[in-house]
């Protein structure tokens, strides 16, 4: 799996590095394909639809700038992130817009600040303009709404065609947005996503943060399904293959990734959060090595020549009485000592 270095490893006192605290995005978002997967210029529109047929996506790429990338979203990730502390210090007046500065947003996404990053955020922030999408997700089913990423933009600078020179931004997001915040539907990211390169590999970690979250028994995703999820323009036989990599890797943020097949047979993946992998590991190797003392017991107690039917007794006594199970053994030899029974 790729990713890059952290480009700020010390931290700027003055600026608010979203990598510095829990960055947010929008659950309903993450689950589905709203993003091109692909740093190659994507004017195909994505269309997707929810299994059963209720809900649909559609996003549609202008021609010039081409569709808004997943690379993109990181802006959106930032812009939620700071209307979520304005809520949670319960400040008056929540507006979708943010004031910032070109220098203060590349900071806070984990980029560069060179000259060409700057160019790059401007063409990032010109696709999330100019990208529409249409969904009836919250609508209902005979109702939709239509946005764009980001509404105007305002900048105190020289002009647009110097990035460097711009002092100030000013971003709206939409209120398709801005209401899936207010009201809670959001989720907390690992910083570690926005130092994945690649676009699949930040598509499969959004969808297994949304489904598998915190569950101790993870979730488990056909790989016909991840597919429609990630938008993926490759062939589902060539996803299918860079899914099998990830998993021999099993390099995502936060989860292990493990190839299953579901009751029907089909391939899927298994993703569970690596907390509750390495609990389950010690909760393991506790067992075994309760199992490997009892064994080790009994064989004394037989070896002692007491009368095996009594064991189970004696040895549950000994645990009980707070006795040590490594001094079982010893005991039985010892003639002496009135075991439990």
């Amino acid at each position: 799996m790729s990713t890059r270095n952290d480009p700020h490893p010390v931290r700027d006192f003055f600026i608010n590095d979203l990598i510095d605290y829990a960055p947010k995005d929008s659950a309903e978002m993450m689950e589905r394909p709203f993003f091109s997967i692909s740093k190659r210029k994507r004017n195909k529109p994505i269309q997707y639809t929810t299994p059963d047929g209720k809900l649909y996506i559609k996003v549609s790429a202008n021609p010039t700038h081409g569709m808004a990338t997943i690379w993109d979203a990181d802006i959106l990730i930032w812009c939620i992130s700071r209307i979520v502390q304005q809520r949670d210090n319960r400040e008056n007046d929540i507006r979708p817009i943010i004031h910032t500065t070109p220098y203060e947003l590349l900071k806070g996404i984990a980029r560069g600040t060179s000259g060409q990053d700057y160019i790059e955020l401007l063409r990032a922030i010109r696709r999330l303009r100019t990208t529409e999408v249409e969904t009836n997700i919250r609508a209902g089913k005979r109702r939709y709404t239509a946005f764009h990423y980001l509404g105007d933009i305002e900048g105190e600078g020289e002009s647009e065609d110097n990035p460097e020179q711009l002092k100030t931004l000013t971003l709206r997001i939409p209120d398709w947005l801005l209401d899936g915040i207010m009201s809670g539907n959001i989720l907390t990211l690992d910083r570690e996503y926005f130092l994945l390169t690649g676009g699949i590999e930040r598509a499969i970690y959004r969808v297994a943060r949304k489904h598998a979250g915190n569950q101790k028994a993870g979730w488990v995703c056909k790989m016909t399904t991840l597919f429609e999820k990630t938008g993926s323009e490759s062939p589902l036989k060539k996803f299918t293959f860079r899914i099998r990599e990830m998993c021999r890797s099993d390099e995502l943020p936060r989860y292990a990734m493990r190839e299953t097949t579901t009751a029907d047979g089909s391939p899927a993946v298994h993703f569970v959060d690596r907390a509750f992998v390495v609990e389950a590991a010690r909760e393991r190797r506790g067992a075994d090595a309760a199992q490997r003392g009892r064994e080790d017991a009994r064989a004394a107690w037989l070896d002692a020549e007491r009368d095996p039917k009594a064991f189970d007794g004696a040895w549950a006594r000994w645990a009980e009485d707070g006795h040590q199970p490594g001094e079982f053994a010893k005991a039985c030899s010892d003639r002496r000592c009135v075991m439990p029974t």
